[in-house]
């Protein structure tokens, strides 16, 4: 019983891993940048990692830009996670790095008591490892977005009105 258990679970991590790398086309790179362009600009939202369900039930409620462009749900939300993940992989190492420089310069002069500095540099900590990690799964991808970099720089960092 323990080994059949053992085996399914191997199988479904392999199944995992196997799916969570898409072959992303530049056609469907630029799909997905050309979409969230226009959102952007109507919620005044830009782009950031995990927000894909959230564009998609926006856009569920009139636009309807997402289907047009030949996605559901499903793979609206792989083909966006492999953009933006490819997109933080194409970011110079040293310019990645300083991103992080002012929230921890603003934490450390904080004046927070010990204790709670410690618990949020342990959070940040954390976010600071899944950030290192999304982009080490966009390496994947980061060949297939640079053509879009400059587009995807003011969708991570652009400002937008509604």
């Amino acid at each position: 019983m323990k080994t059949g258990f053992v085996r399914a679970a191997a199988l479904a991590l392999l199944l995992g891993v196997a799916n969570s790398v898409l072959a992303l086309t530049l056609a469907e790179a630029e799909a997905v940048v050309g979409v969230v362009e226009k959102l952007a600009q109507e919620t005044g939202e830009g782009m950031v990692l995990d927000a894909a369900d959230i564009y998609y039930d926006y856009d569920s409620l009139g636009a309807s830009l997402i289907p047009a462009a030949g996605f559901d749900r499903e793979s609206w939300a792989v083909a966006y996670e492999a953009v933006g993940r490819g997109y933080m992989a194409t970011i110079p190492e040293d310019q990645f790095n300083a991103t992080f420089d002012e929230p921890l310069a603003r934490l450390a002069a904080s004046g927070l008591p010990e204790d709670q500095m410690a618990m949020m540099r342990e959070h940040v900590d954390g976010l600071i490892a899944e950030a290192r990690q999304a982009r080490q799964e966009g390496m994947a991808y980061a060949d297939v977005v640079r053509p879009l970099e400059d587009r995807l720089y003011v969708l991570f960092y652009g400002e937008f009105e509604e």
